[in-house]
């Protein structure tokens, strides 16, 4: 008993908890991504609060931005759960200001909007980048982690937001009352989006399973 003291009580006991396939690369790159999903989530807050002056006051483009925040941020909280986990270590590192700013004069949408496309973009290049350096390492518990819980609704935000740039780039052409109800209607859903839906492919499965439903009903196909 004394010798097994010994020796666990110098022994550094997070190694016991890593697999070989976790490697100081993958722990390195999954703090890669947690650091980028905090510093998108200083870039959202940022616009969110932007959306709040009176100069700009557009409450439902501001929903819109807390709500890609709070995701963000959720999702670094959870790969840094994730991380420790496996047996790794936590090592934050500091969040640059962002430097984007909702222009006010005009009050216009576009570059804002195409800014946040890029971040949102960037998110799922580095999650995809994440997902290869799990591949090479065989490390296919982090792989099926990325893909089932990250990698599909970061796609659609992606879509999301490219949707979302050219409905402001419409209203930017002519200036007048679109983009008072293109943020009416954010304001309406609380910063979803209104074609969410329409983007997410699950929805096409269920429409099938609708069409097909009374297909089972035999009475429909008379003797």
């Amino acid at each position: 008993v004394q010798k097994a003291l010994e020796e666990h009580s110098s022994a550094n006991i997070d190694e016991y908890i890593q697999t070989d396939c976790f490697n100081e690369k993958v722990a390195e790159a999954i703090r890669g991504h947690i650091s980028l999903e905090w510093k998108s989530w200083f870039f959202f807050r940022k616009l969110s609060a932007d959306c709040g002056r009176s100069n700009v006051a557009l409450h439902g483009f501001g929903a819109l931005f807390k709500r890609a925040a709070t995701e963000c941020f959720a999702d670094g909280m959870w790969l840094e759960s994730y991380l420790v986990q496996r047996g790794g270590r936590s090592k934050p590192s500091d969040i640059p200001a962002p430097k984007v700013e909702w222009p006010d004069n005009p009050v216009d949408p576009v570059q804002p909007v195409y800014e946040a496309l890029q971040v949102e973009k960037g998110l799922l290049e580095d999650l995809l980048r994440l997902c290869k350096t799990a591949d090479e390492a065989s490390d296919y518990a982090l792989e099926d982690v990325i893909e089932t819980r990250f990698l599909k609704k970061e796609t659609k935000h992606v879509k999301d937001f490219g949707d979302l740039l050219q409905q402001c780039v419409r209203i930017s052409k002519q200036p007048g009352h679109g983009l008072y109800h293109l943020d009416k209607e954010l304001r309406k859903t609380d910063g979803v989006t209104p074609w969410a839906q329409a983007n997410n492919p699950d929805n096409t499965d269920r429409l099938l399973e609708e069409a097909t439903s009374d297909l089972k009903q035999t009475a429909l196909f008379p003797q």
